[in-house]
């Protein structure tokens, strides 16, 4: 089993990005960044990491056995969850029954275990770490105990080609809808995002990218966890199909080196 790649560098970001475009100056992203502000690489941090090592080998066992894929493929045609690949249903069923999830709270900053450059081939395995838990929407947020809604983490999928990277540690992101032929709304993860800008906190950030030597997995890609980011600005805009969408500028966090 293929094990976590770990990326060489270490991820830090370039200068800050003092003013937002209405003109307002733009704090970077700190304070607490993890709810036991856990110091990065200690103990329970390798074990952390042991773990989630151990349920993506699990994880990748289970998709390569074809008596059990068969088995889910038929639950995925004729259950209720029929709009989930086989792959994210065995994420969602068989790992999470058996108790091989690692990091299972939704959090605000770095997930225990993990650090910058790890790959995973498919957005299950995002679920089984704790990076991003959501299988479909490329926003994930928590709801606080007040009510309000703070954004986790993002994903480019390249699925609505919803990122425009200006740069390797700043990058513009379009918001989420439900229907391309209407005006997006600011609710959901797009508003999670701006309340994040407004309380300066910070997002994790998965990318896409293409990887030939994915394809004895049946793909050509792998999902790569960025690091933090910060929401710094938000706009609206016509979108190519004319109808009005919301773009995030976002950039490397300070803090966001793990």
């Amino acid at each position: 089993m293929a094990a976590l790649r770990q990326k060489l560098g270490n991820g830090k970001s370039s200068s800050k990005l003092n003013r937002a475009k209405d003109g307002k100056r733009v704090i970077p992203c700190k304070g607490l960044f993890r709810d036991d502000k856990e110091k990065p690489f200690t103990a329970k941090w390798y074990e952390t990491r042991r773990n989630i090592k151990q349920a993506l080998s699990f994880y990748r066992e289970l998709l390569d056995n074809k008596q059990l894929l068969k088995k889910l493929w038929q639950e995925h045609e004729n259950g209720r969850n029929s709009g989930l690949k086989v792959h994210i249903r065995a994420a969602k069923v068989v790992v999470r029954t058996m108790g091989k999830w690692v990091n299972t709270s939704k959090q605000i900053g770095p997930i225990s275990g993990t650090k910058i450059g790890d790959h995973f081939y498919w957005r299950g395995e995002l679920s089984i770490v704790g990076l991003h838990h959501e299988f479909q929407r490329g926003i994930d947020y928590m709801k606080l105990i007040n009510g309000k809604i703070l954004a986790t983490s993002i994903v480019d999928s390249g699925r609505y080609h919803n990122v425009d990277e200006i740069c390797s540690d700043k990058l513009a992101y379009c918001g989420e809808g439900d229907n391309p032929n209407k005006d997006q709304k600011l609710v959901r993860g797009n508003l999670a995002l701006k309340n994040n800008m407004d309380d300066k906190m910070p997002v994790r950030v998965i990318r896409k990218v293409n990887d030939d030597g994915s394809g004895d997995r049946g793909c050509n890609y792998k999902f790569v966890y960025d690091g933090l980011f910060c929401v710094t600005e938000y706009w609206k805009e016509r979108g190519k199909f004319g109808k009005e969408i919301y773009k995030f500028l976002l950039r490397k966090c300070e803090e966001g080196d793990r």
